[in-house]
């Protein structure tokens, strides 16, 4: 099918009867893992279509966007959904292909996502709002929550595009703006799991309307956000083998491979591995994965594959292999700023990490580290409480422990246990009780740290991270 429409793509203008070959042969080649030669055609369509793309520079995006809020001056939302239906041909040709084009650009081209989101964006301002409006929207709040830091605009973008859907009637849209909307925007504001209904809705409204790719973007973030917040872990192993078993059916190379990286990644905290710090086993071979990755300049499944290493390797004691990981997801978040809670874990394990290091070895640059996620995480915990204030007291608890400061810290371990009681993400109430354990043995206080040893044993088997719970069983100094 490829080489035919290529053929069709060579000889033909972007006219209305050619342009579905063209729009699936993008699509074709995204869903085979050739988002950069998608991405290269659709921009070739879009010029065809009036509009140009310059290159996505930092000055380019940093002018396009003070463009785009100088647009939105006075707009309030009563204008924007007063607006009248957009009849040009060409640019609702042009917001249809932008509408899969942010995903493409979320996946393979960061530095791209700006300046799709904003088009889509302008042109709604410029030419009326059509049902693709909504995802515009939705993309520019996914935007706002990251590189620009703007987590009130990017709620109300979000709530906009909710708004935008439903007078638009556009429910074959749910996927693209709900995978945005509760696939980001919304855990900045609001307890995470609240995300997981939506997506799951999202997901399954998605595949019934044949909006495949985006239906399982929201599988894709459905199992993601679902570990993060501490689901049992058995019972989401069979959950992302089933929605990795869907991709592979539909041809989403791209998503498999990253549901082979989460699986595996729930095998090893199991235990079902036969080396817990390698994505190695049943669901993958890490080496292979990684390599193809690189190969084909996958970064963010290069990121997913570092940071889920980083978390088993600090997990299982390995500080110093925990730290490499770590240092070489960092860099390839500041290449792009991320706006999904992925930020968040990571700067969470760095930050466990580097206070490990900074006591054991005394270097500056972990003691810096540190104190750099910490501050992060007091940003975010002003935002989102329920997600990240016990992430916040655990980090202030480490501090304490590194400055010396035994009563303060003893009071941060058991103010984080109490906040995440009270708020799920059992695995992370696990993590707490382990690392107030080693604080109360290193004090010297045998019964405080036998009793947290106990109850983050306890915990981990309640998540069904029995390979942790073992290695905690075997390693516990008492």
């Amino acid at each position: 099918m490829s080489l035919m429409l290529e053929e069709v793509f060579q000889h033909t203008e972007c006219d209305k009867d050619n342009r579905p070959a063209h729009f699936t042969l993008i699509r074709a080649l995204a869903a085979q893992d050739k988002l950069h030669s998608s991405i290269e055609t659709a921009l070739l369509v879009l010029e065809k279509l009036g509009e140009q793309f310059p290159s996505p520079d930092d000055k380019t995006v940093s002018a396009e966007y003070s463009k785009l809020k100088r647009i939105l001056e006075g707009k309030t939302d009563t204008y924007i959904l007063g607006l009248s239906a957009m009849e040009n041909d060409e640019k609702n040709a042009a917001m249809q292909l932008l509408s899969f084009l942010v995903m493409y650009a979320v996946l393979a081209r960061v530095k791209y996502l700006p300046l799709f989101s904003f088009r889509m964006v302008q042109l709604t301002l410029r030419y009326g709002v059509c049902k693709e409006s909504a995802i515009g929207f939705a993309s520019f709040g996914f935007l706002l929550c990251g590189s620009f830091n703007d987590i009130k605009g990017a709620y109300h973008c979000g709530q906009l595009a909710l708004k935008l859907m439903e007078k638009l009637q556009a429910k074959e849209y749910m996927a693209r703006i709900h995978v945005m909307v509760f696939g980001s925007i919304h855990s900045w504001v609001a307890h995470h799991r609240l995300s997981l209904k939506p997506l799951e809705n999202a997901y399954r409204g998605g595949m019934r309307c044949g909006d495949t790719q985006y239906a399982l973007f929201c599988a894709h973030q459905y199992y993601i956000h679902a570990f993060q917040c501490g689901e049992e872990l058995s019972a989401l192993e069979k959950e992302i083998k089933t929605f990795g078993d869907q991709m592979l059916e539909n041809k989403q190379d791209l998503f498999s491979k990253y549901a082979q990286v989460f699986r595996q990644t729930v095998l090893n905290w199991m235990g079902c591995c036969n080396d817990p710090l390698k994505l190695t086993g049943v669901a993958m071979d890490q080496d292979q994965l990684l390599n193809n990755a690189l190969e084909n300049n996958h970064m963010s499944l290069v990121y997913v594959i570092h940071h889920s290493r980083s978390y088993l390797a600090f997990a299982f004691g390995h500080y110093e292999l925990a730290s490499d990981f770590a240092e070489q997801g960092q860099n390839i978040l500041d290449s792009g700023c991320s706006p999904t809670f992925a930020v968040v874990t990571h700067a969470f394990v760095y930050g466990l990490i580097s206070f490990v290091l900074a006591g054991k070895t005394h270097q500056i640059k972990w003691k810096t580290n540190a104190f750099k996620c910490l501050k992060k995480m007091e940003v975010w915990s002003e935002s989102a409480p329920s997600n990240c204030l016990h992430k916040l007291l655990l980090l202030q608890a480490e501090s304490a422990v590194l400055l010396g400061e035994n009563s303060t810290a003893a009071i941060k371990y058991n103010a984080a246990i109490k906040m995440v009681e009270n708020g799920g993400f059992i695995h992370e109430l696990a993590l707490i009780h382990e690392r107030a354990a080693v604080f109360y043995s290193e004090q010297g206080d045998t019964s405080k740290a036998c009793h947290h040893y106990g109850q983050a044993h306890v915990v981990y088997l309640q998540w069904g991270a029995k390979g942790k719970a073992d290695d905690l069983r075997i390693n516990c100094p008492f």
